[in-house]
């Protein structure tokens, strides 16, 4: 996933791999950020992020935005991806994206080098395009990560150049 942040006035965004719902009622997520990332800082000081879903024509802005530093350098803008406005949160989300969650942090957990932070969904969206009722439609091919350099989507496996 592409997770956005935003801190006084700054924004960025950073390849997460480690996600996962937590609860329906109120629907919320969690995402595990090591603690040395830009986007930790960005996360616990604002508390809110969205988690942009790639699909697999965006493989190479999610290898781009897991291997450099928001630090350094304006990912946002050297990813030549359009951001817009989110609807509930101030960090941005990716237009490109196939849907996005956007979310408020209502709690964290301390997990040794990364920190847990769950999010309250303030709002999703999927591109309609891409459903078929409740589902994805036969056909969008989701990014998953292995580990490395390897994503998996259905269909077949794909590897990013390093």
């Amino acid at each position: 996933m592409l997770v956005t942040s935003h801190y006084k006035e700054r924004n960025n965004v950073l390849t997460v791999a480690w996600q996962t719902p937590v609860a329906h009622n109120p629907p919320m997520v969690g995402i595990a950020i090591k603690k040395n990332r830009y986007s930790h800082y960005l996360i616990k000081e604002g508390k809110e992020f969205v988690i942009n879903i790639p699909d697999i024509n965006l493989i190479e802005p999610v290898r781009f935005c897991g291997s450099v530093s928001g630090r350094e350098i304006d990912k946002i803008k050297e990813i030549n991806l359009t951001v817009v406005d989110s609807k509930t949160v101030k960090p941005l989300k990716i237009e490109e994206c196939i849907g996005w969650l956007e979310c408020k942090v209502i709690t964290s957990v301390e997990c040794g080098t990364h920190t847990f932070f769950v999010g309250e969904i303030t709002f999703s969206e999927v591109k309609k395009e891409m459903i078929e009722g409740e589902y994805w439609k036969e056909g969008v091919k989701l990014l998953h990560h292995l580990g490395g350099g390897r994503f998996i989507t259905w269909g077949g496996v794909y590897f990013n150049k390093r």
